[in-house]
């Protein structure tokens, strides 16, 4: 069965782990998993983290913006996620939480919730609670987004927001980051990593909070440009180049010690 499937599994990527002279990971967090799943060596496993291409940055065209909107039947103003629709970025949560926002209704007019990626393990879960909640005329399913669309949505975005349970980098928070978005995300996984003080760290088992700090992004105007100011400035913080050199290390590492 699963559970058996998924041992084996765990069993099998342990012994290649063990016989690897180096191994590469994109956090901090995901290394420790790695050393106590795994049972590898910490001096083995590699830190060397993602980064964002220049296209995502703080500058909006506002005809692009309009095209882009356009193409997915999307209007200001609109929260946003990004990420595939499955259990561990807990999207019930976060409905929840959007619902509370619209229950108490202090954020009018209410943004659309916009939720961009593909269908994953256990979809439906996301799509029955929608019903569920009766947020069928506020929630947006975008379907996967266009490479060249993400950066235009992200800036046209009010907010930003990844629940997630876990995270082994959380490529999305960076990349909202980067375009100077405000972003709420969980402090599970390494997502506490990337988004350091630049954006709002919840608890994503508490949609209450997480109601409460949408409204306070939503209707305070001064919170949100600091929160848009500071994320660039995070985002700079990740480049592809040191990822490069900090790889090319490991190799030069590994290949001396192989001679």
């Amino acid at each position: 069965d699963g559970v058996v499937a998924a041992q084996h599994h765990r069993d099998r990527a342990g012994r290649v782990a063990r016989r690897a002279a180096g191994i590469i990971t994109v956090s901090n967090s995901a290394r420790e998993d790695i050393v106590r799943h795994l049972r590898v060596p910490r001096e083995k496993v590699r830190v060397v983290m993602n980064a964002v291409s220049p296209t995502f940055r703080p500058v909006t065209d506002p005809a692009l913006l309009s095209a882009v909107l356009a193409r997915y039947g999307l209007t200001v103003p609109y929260i946003l996620f990004v990420g595939t629709i499955e259990p561990r970025k807990n999207l019930p949560m976060l409905l929840e939480a959007y619902s509370l926002v619209r229950d108490r209704g202090n954020v009018r007019p209410l943004p659309a919730l916009a939720l961009a990626g593909a269908e994953g393990w256990l979809y439906e879960r996301t799509y029955k609670r929608i019903d569920e909640l009766g947020l069928r005329d506020t929630v947006r399913l975008l379907g996967p987004l266009a490479d060249a669309d993400l950066p235009p949505a992200y800036q046209g975005a009010r907010a930003f927001v990844l629940p997630s349970l876990y995270e082994g980098f959380g490529l999305p928070a960076l990349e909202a980051l980067a375009c100077g978005v405000p972003v709420l995300a969980s402090d599970a996984g390494s997502l506490p990593e990337v988004v350091g003080d630049a954006g709002v760290l919840l608890d994503p088992l508490d949609p209450d909070l997480w109601a409460d700090m949408l409204e306070q992004v939503l209707l305070d105007p001064a919170l949100a440009n600091v929160l848009r100011e500071a994320g660039p400035l995070r985002a700079a913080l990740f480049s592809w180049e040191r990822a490069a050199s900090d790889t090319w290390r490991l190799y030069e590492r590994v290949v001396t010690q192989g001679r």
